[in-house]
Protein backbone atom coordinates (compact mmCIF):
# COMPACT_ATOMS: atom_id res chain seq x y z
CA UNK A 1 0.00 0.00 0.00
CA UNK A 2 2.74 2.02 0.63
CA UNK A 3 4.62 1.21 -2.21
CA UNK A 4 1.28 2.15 -4.29
CA UNK A 5 1.11 5.62 -2.81
CA UNK A 6 4.56 6.67 -2.95
CA UNK A 7 3.94 6.01 -6.87
CA UNK A 8 0.89 8.17 -6.99
CA UNK A 9 2.56 10.99 -5.64
CA UNK A 10 5.55 10.62 -7.77
CA UNK A 11 7.85 9.64 -5.04
CA UNK A 12 10.66 7.54 -6.17
CA UNK A 13 12.81 7.29 -3.06
CA UNK A 14 13.28 3.90 -1.08
CA UNK A 15 14.95 3.68 2.03
CA UNK A 16 15.11 -0.06 1.88
CA UNK A 17 17.38 1.09 -2.11
CA UNK A 18 19.40 3.70 -0.49
CA UNK A 19 20.45 0.79 2.15
CA UNK A 20 21.12 -1.62 -0.55
CA UNK A 21 22.67 0.85 -3.18
CA UNK A 22 23.81 4.02 -1.90
CA UNK A 23 25.51 5.00 -4.75
CA UNK A 24 22.60 4.53 -7.40
CA UNK A 25 19.88 6.06 -4.79
CA UNK A 26 21.59 8.59 -4.42
CA UNK A 27 22.73 9.38 -8.47
CA UNK A 28 19.20 8.75 -9.51
CA UNK A 29 17.93 11.79 -7.20
CA UNK A 30 19.77 14.10 -9.60
CA UNK A 31 18.44 13.08 -12.94
CA UNK A 32 15.52 11.90 -14.67
CA UNK A 33 13.91 9.00 -13.17
CA UNK A 34 13.22 6.35 -15.91
CA UNK A 35 11.34 2.83 -15.11
CA UNK A 36 12.88 0.10 -16.67
CA UNK A 37 9.02 -0.94 -18.54
CA UNK A 38 9.78 3.28 -19.72
CA UNK A 39 13.55 2.50 -20.79
CA UNK A 40 12.50 -1.17 -22.77
CA UNK A 41 9.32 0.56 -24.51
CA UNK A 42 11.71 3.47 -25.83
CA UNK A 43 14.21 0.87 -26.88
CA UNK A 44 11.68 -1.12 -28.68
CA UNK A 45 10.50 2.33 -30.43
CA UNK A 46 13.42 2.88 -31.79
CA UNK A 47 14.84 -0.66 -33.29
CA UNK A 48 13.48 -4.41 -33.23
CA UNK A 49 15.35 -6.11 -29.67
CA UNK A 50 16.78 -9.32 -28.59
CA UNK A 51 16.01 -10.02 -25.37
CA UNK A 52 17.64 -13.36 -22.98
CA UNK A 53 15.64 -13.62 -19.61
CA UNK A 54 17.25 -15.49 -17.04
CA UNK A 55 14.76 -16.71 -14.35
CA UNK A 56 11.05 -16.20 -16.16
CA UNK A 57 9.20 -17.84 -14.14
CA UNK A 58 5.73 -17.50 -15.81
CA UNK A 59 6.37 -14.37 -18.05
CA UNK A 60 4.18 -12.36 -16.23
CA UNK A 61 6.29 -9.02 -16.40
CA UNK A 62 6.99 -6.42 -18.18
CA UNK A 63 9.06 -8.00 -21.24
CA UNK A 64 6.00 -10.16 -21.03
CA UNK A 65 3.56 -7.43 -21.76
CA UNK A 66 5.49 -6.02 -24.48
CA UNK A 67 5.76 -9.03 -26.08
CA UNK A 68 2.08 -9.84 -26.04
CA UNK A 69 1.18 -6.03 -27.24
CA UNK A 70 3.78 -5.05 -29.80
CA UNK A 71 5.12 -9.11 -30.82
CA UNK A 72 6.62 -7.24 -34.24
CA UNK A 73 9.35 -5.34 -32.08
CA UNK A 74 10.97 -8.22 -30.63
CA UNK A 75 13.52 -9.79 -33.14
CA UNK A 76 14.11 -12.64 -30.53
CA UNK A 77 13.73 -13.34 -27.50
CA UNK A 78 14.97 -16.42 -25.06
CA UNK A 79 13.55 -17.05 -21.73
CA UNK A 80 15.15 -19.40 -19.41
CA UNK A 81 13.01 -21.21 -16.41
CA UNK A 82 14.39 -23.87 -14.48
CA UNK A 83 11.07 -24.83 -12.76
CA UNK A 84 9.37 -27.31 -14.41
CA UNK A 85 5.70 -25.80 -13.27
CA UNK A 86 6.10 -22.17 -13.89
CA UNK A 87 8.15 -23.35 -17.26
CA UNK A 88 4.98 -25.38 -18.27
CA UNK A 89 2.90 -21.82 -17.56
CA UNK A 90 5.63 -19.79 -19.27
CA UNK A 91 5.13 -22.09 -22.51
CA UNK A 92 1.59 -21.77 -22.34
CA UNK A 93 1.88 -18.09 -21.86
CA UNK A 94 3.75 -17.57 -25.49
CA UNK A 95 3.12 -20.57 -27.25
CA UNK A 96 1.83 -18.71 -30.11
CA UNK A 97 4.92 -16.63 -30.97
CA UNK A 98 7.62 -17.93 -33.17
CA UNK A 99 10.48 -15.69 -32.32
CA UNK A 100 10.96 -17.25 -28.85
CA UNK A 101 12.62 -19.98 -27.80
CA UNK A 102 11.67 -21.46 -24.31
CA UNK A 103 14.26 -23.40 -22.03
CA UNK A 104 13.63 -25.47 -19.14
CA UNK A 105 17.31 -25.11 -17.28
CA UNK A 106 19.09 -23.18 -15.07
CA UNK A 107 22.39 -21.41 -15.71
CA UNK A 108 26.02 -22.13 -14.56
CA UNK A 109 29.36 -22.05 -15.46
CA UNK A 110 29.04 -25.61 -16.37
CA UNK A 111 26.30 -28.15 -18.04
CA UNK A 112 25.15 -30.83 -15.93
CA UNK A 113 22.28 -30.80 -13.36
CA UNK A 114 21.67 -29.63 -9.66
CA UNK A 115 19.29 -29.95 -7.19
CA UNK A 116 16.86 -26.76 -7.27
CA UNK A 117 15.02 -26.04 -3.89
CA UNK A 118 11.62 -23.91 -4.23
CA UNK A 119 8.49 -22.97 -2.58
CA UNK A 120 5.52 -25.36 -2.59
CA UNK A 121 2.49 -24.04 -4.29
CA UNK A 122 1.32 -21.46 -1.76
CA UNK A 123 -1.22 -18.76 -2.30
CA UNK A 124 0.72 -16.64 0.25
CA UNK A 125 4.21 -17.38 -1.25
CA UNK A 126 3.81 -18.13 -5.12
CA UNK A 127 6.59 -20.04 -6.83
CA UNK A 128 8.91 -16.99 -7.50
CA UNK A 129 11.65 -18.20 -5.41
CA UNK A 130 13.71 -20.97 -6.35
CA UNK A 131 17.19 -21.45 -5.37
CA UNK A 132 20.60 -23.96 -5.75
CA UNK A 133 21.07 -22.87 -1.46
CA UNK A 134 18.44 -24.31 0.71
CA UNK A 135 18.97 -22.23 3.20
CA UNK A 136 17.92 -19.02 1.33
CA UNK A 137 14.68 -20.40 0.43
CA UNK A 138 14.06 -21.23 4.06
CA UNK A 139 15.21 -17.39 4.85
CA UNK A 140 12.57 -16.39 2.38
CA UNK A 141 9.84 -18.55 3.59
CA UNK A 142 10.86 -17.23 7.55
CA UNK A 143 10.60 -13.41 5.97
CA UNK A 144 7.35 -14.24 4.89
CA UNK A 145 5.16 -16.21 6.29
CA UNK A 146 4.43 -15.37 10.46
CA UNK A 147 3.83 -19.08 11.52
CA UNK A 148 7.64 -19.57 12.10
CA UNK A 149 6.86 -23.15 13.78
CA UNK A 150 5.33 -25.02 10.58
CA UNK A 151 7.65 -27.13 8.32
CA UNK A 152 8.96 -24.41 5.85
CA UNK A 153 7.19 -25.89 2.63
CA UNK A 154 9.94 -26.67 0.37
CA UNK A 155 10.44 -29.55 -2.35
CA UNK A 156 13.24 -29.84 -4.83
CA UNK A 157 14.02 -30.85 -8.17
CA UNK A 158 16.48 -31.88 -10.34
CA UNK A 159 16.93 -28.93 -13.30
CA UNK A 160 19.19 -29.31 -16.03
CA UNK A 161 21.93 -26.75 -16.35
CA UNK A 162 23.28 -24.73 -19.50
CA UNK A 163 25.69 -22.36 -19.89
CA UNK A 164 24.54 -18.59 -21.44
CA UNK A 165 26.45 -19.26 -24.74
CA UNK A 166 24.95 -23.08 -25.47
CA UNK A 167 21.31 -21.91 -24.44
CA UNK A 168 21.95 -18.83 -26.39
CA UNK A 169 23.16 -20.69 -29.12
CA UNK A 170 20.51 -23.60 -29.25
CA UNK A 171 18.11 -20.34 -29.70
CA UNK A 172 20.08 -19.33 -32.59
CA UNK A 173 21.02 -16.03 -30.63
CA UNK A 174 23.67 -13.74 -30.23
CA UNK A 175 24.46 -11.08 -28.17
CA UNK A 176 21.09 -9.64 -26.74
CA UNK A 177 20.33 -5.83 -27.11
CA UNK A 178 18.26 -6.19 -23.18
CA UNK A 179 18.89 -8.92 -20.17
CA UNK A 180 16.56 -9.52 -17.58
CA UNK A 181 18.04 -11.51 -14.37
CA UNK A 182 16.02 -13.02 -11.25
CA UNK A 183 17.94 -15.74 -9.97
CA UNK A 184 17.04 -14.82 -6.25
CA UNK A 185 21.15 -13.85 -5.14
CA UNK A 186 22.73 -15.31 -8.31
CA UNK A 187 21.91 -12.47 -10.32
CA UNK A 188 25.78 -11.12 -9.85
CA UNK A 189 27.21 -14.34 -11.16
CA UNK A 190 24.76 -14.45 -13.95
CA UNK A 191 25.75 -10.65 -15.41
CA UNK A 192 29.37 -11.39 -14.29
CA UNK A 193 29.29 -14.46 -16.75
CA UNK A 194 27.42 -12.69 -19.52
CA UNK A 195 30.10 -10.10 -19.44
CA UNK A 196 32.36 -12.95 -20.14
CA UNK A 197 30.05 -14.13 -23.12
CA UNK A 198 31.08 -10.74 -24.51
CA UNK A 199 27.38 -9.65 -23.97
CA UNK A 200 27.31 -6.15 -23.30
CA UNK A 201 23.37 -5.17 -23.88
CA UNK A 202 22.02 -1.62 -23.99
CA UNK A 203 19.47 -2.24 -21.44
CA UNK A 204 19.90 -4.48 -18.01
CA UNK A 205 17.78 -5.43 -15.14
CA UNK A 206 19.03 -7.86 -12.57
CA UNK A 207 17.82 -8.20 -8.59
CA UNK A 208 19.58 -7.03 -5.91
CA UNK A 209 17.91 -7.31 -2.80
CA UNK A 210 18.90 -10.90 -2.34
CA UNK A 211 22.58 -9.91 -3.45
CA UNK A 212 25.44 -9.50 -0.11
CA UNK A 213 26.75 -5.66 0.48
CA UNK A 214 29.89 -6.83 -1.79
CA UNK A 215 28.27 -7.99 -4.55
CA UNK A 216 25.32 -4.78 -4.69
CA UNK A 217 28.25 -2.67 -4.69
CA UNK A 218 31.01 -4.39 -6.82
CA UNK A 219 28.34 -5.15 -9.61
CA UNK A 220 26.95 -1.16 -9.83
CA UNK A 221 30.88 0.14 -9.67
CA UNK A 222 31.24 -2.17 -12.73
CA UNK A 223 28.32 -1.48 -14.96
CA UNK A 224 28.80 2.26 -14.24
CA UNK A 225 32.86 2.01 -15.59
CA UNK A 226 31.25 0.01 -18.67
CA UNK A 227 29.28 3.02 -19.56
CA UNK A 228 25.48 2.32 -17.77
CA UNK A 229 23.08 4.79 -15.85
CA UNK A 230 21.32 2.78 -13.48
CA UNK A 231 18.53 3.48 -11.18
CA UNK A 232 16.98 0.88 -8.64
CA UNK A 233 14.54 0.82 -6.36
CA UNK A 234 13.89 -2.12 -3.05
CA UNK A 235 14.14 -5.17 -5.26
CA UNK A 236 15.94 -4.10 -8.80
CA UNK A 237 18.55 -2.73 -10.19
CA UNK A 238 18.25 -1.40 -14.08
CA UNK A 239 20.12 0.02 -16.31
CA UNK A 240 20.89 1.72 -19.95
CA UNK A 241 24.38 1.71 -21.38
CA UNK A 242 25.44 5.27 -22.54
CA UNK A 243 28.17 3.99 -24.56
CA UNK A 244 26.05 1.28 -26.73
Amino acid sequence: MIRKLKRACGIRFSVKALVRNPGIQCRQAIRRHRSFSELLETLADDRQITVVQIGANDGRDALGDLMRRRNDRIKRALLIEPQRAAFARLVRQNERFDNLACINAAIDRQTGKRTLYSVKASPDLGDGIASFDRRHVEQEIANNTSDQTAEPPIESETVPVSTLQDAAANADLESPDVLMVDTEGFDAEIVRMAFEAGWFPTLLQYEHKHLNRNDRNSLAVDLRRRGYLLWSDHSDVWGVRSTA
